[in-house]
């Protein structure tokens, strides 16, 4: 950790939340089922791999599969597990939802500054820097060299999912209100969500004094909210967080470990009513989550949203295709060692394939479902 401002404090705090743009588990659990699969070593650089990595750590991953056509995969599909980025796949299904009803309009104009008031200095800022320059604004550092320069609301969106800017999730959060995302999960069948804040997290990471005490969930996602608020509406108080260093003794994984999350389960709900189509304003969150430009033949789009920290990888995604079938897949995973965080942070294409895989490429449908069979 770091006893001073400066690089190794923006090194940091981008390691408690990098984010951005993850699926299985193990094969431990039956042993029946184990002996009749093949071995696969543990892996974060290969689909085949990533078999091998849930297989070893079946106590830490939650992995849902829906491919379709029959075949399903539920691993601790119930377990609540931090999302990192990955959540923010509920503020676009809110947004969306806003945009269908006519409470928002996607052409509202943003001013930037205003938007950067929810960014936390060195959180994720080389995130907020590319997402600057995806929309063309001229930039001091990761900050707008005018904040006076508008975006529309849209914008901003694409960024968040594009990028994965952490302050969007929290502008949109208090643009709608937290009754539109607490019944945007509920529509899409995310029952009982945590309502996350990032500028709250990233924020409360240098407060600790403003956190209870107590382990009670509910009660440090209603504290971080409030962090989020004040550090955004009170100038003295956000130079007060971005002036401090990381507090003595401060335990990275343990903190994000307890930071905003859900079940696989949910995430999947989620994704399916997208990918399904299933609520009003779906084909709004399709055309902002389904990026790539050229998905293979027999595809008609991928939706995606991923996220990464501090020994937490997590990733929900659906799969269109041409035939009117929607394979679904989720992986939420803790307690990865350094080595293997640095791995995926570096490339997680191997990562993001295996999702898709699992839906797509009987091999590894298979292999999944030898390891956690009748699920």
């Amino acid at each position: 950790m770091v006893a001073k401002r400066g690089a190794r404090r923006r090194a940091s705090l981008c390691a408690v939340v990098l984010a951005f743009s993850l699926l299985l588990t193990a094969c431990g659990q039956d042993d029946r089922a184990g002996d009749q699969c093949a071995d696969v070593a543990s892996d974060v650089g290969s689909v085949e791999g990533w078999v091998g990595y849930l297989a070893a750590h079946p106590s830490e991953v939650a992995l849902v599969v829906d491919d379709g056509r029959g075949h399903r995969v539920r691993h601790r599909p119930d377990e609540v597990q931090p999302m990192a980025s990955a959540s923010k796949a509920l503020n676009l299904v809110a947004y969306a939802r806003a945009v269908a009803s006519g409470a928002v309009s996607p052409d509202e104009r943003v001013r930037v500054g205003d938007w950067e008031r929810w960014a936390v200095r060195g959180g994720g800022e080389d995130a907020h820097a590319h997402a600057l320059d995806h929309l063309g604004v001229a930039r001091n550092g990761a900050r707008a060299r005018d904040p006076e320069q508008t975006v529309s609301l849209d914008q901003l969106v694409n960024e968040m999912m594009i990028w994965s800017d952490n302050a969007a999730p929290d502008f949109l959060r208090d643009r709608l209100g937290d009754r539109a995302l607490a019944e945007a999960a509920e529509t899409v069948g995310w029952h009982d969500a945590e309502l996350p804040s990032t500028t709250g997290l990233l924020a409360s990471f240098f407060t600790p004094e403003l956190l209870p005490a107590s382990g009670d969930r509910a009660a440090r996602r209603k504290a971080e909210w409030e962090i989020a608020r004040r550090y955004a509406h009170d100038a003295a108080f956000r130079a007060d967080v971005d002036s401090r260093q990381v507090p003595a003794g401060a335990d990275e994984p343990a903190f994000v470990d307890g930071g905003p999350g859900g079940t696989a389960a949910q995430l999947a709900s989620l994704w399916s009513a997208i990918g399904h189509g299933s609520f009003p304003g779906a084909d709004v969150a399709r055309r902002i989550s389904e990026q790539k430009p050229h998905p293979r033949p027999g595809i008609r789009g991928i939706g995606v949203k991923g996220g990464s920290t501090t020994g937490i990888l997590a990733r929900g995604t659906e799969v269109r295709r041409d035939d009117g079938t929607v394979g679904v897949a989720v992986l939420l995973v803790h307690g990865m060692t350094p080595d293997d965080t640095a791995k995926v942070t570096q490339s997680s294409q191997a990562f993001n394939d295996f999702l898709t895989a699992a839906v797509q490429d009987p091999a590894t449908t298979n292999a999944l479902e030898c390891r956690f069979p009748g699920r």
